[in-house]
């Protein structure tokens, strides 16, 4: 019997799941759900962020690691939004990159 991944099982929308998309909790769960949420939906951004910046400089996870003086693990770890990494993490990665770390703030549209 075939197993079906969660990237291929329907939603109950009957649109196709993306797989390690984290899913807003329903708004009776309460303000620990919600912040659970988006300390999740944080970690994968910032882990989106340095996949791209690690790609476009052409590096390798073990390369980046050795770099920034951590693991391959660790830079894997974060990359898939699974650790909210400190800042001072995210300068060594920059710099690491031949990058410079930028940290913004946007108004949110109304």
């Amino acid at each position: 019997m075939a197993r079906r991944t969660t990237a291929t099982r329907p939603t109950k929308a009957g649109k196709p799941r993306v797989a390690g998309a984290v899913r807003r909790p329903a708004p009776g769960r309460g303000p620990d759900a919600f912040a659970r949420y988006e300390r999740t939906r944080t970690s994968i951004m910032v882990g989106s962020a340095v996949r791209a910046a690690r790609r476009r400089a052409g590096v390798s996870q073990s390369e980046l690691a050795e770099r920034a003086g951590t693991s391959q693990p660790s830079i894997a770890r974060l990359e898939k939004g699974q650790v909210s990494p400190t800042v001072i993490t995210l300068d060594r990665i920059a710099r690491a990159l031949g990058t410079d770390l930028v940290i913004d703030f946007e108004p949110q549209p109304r």
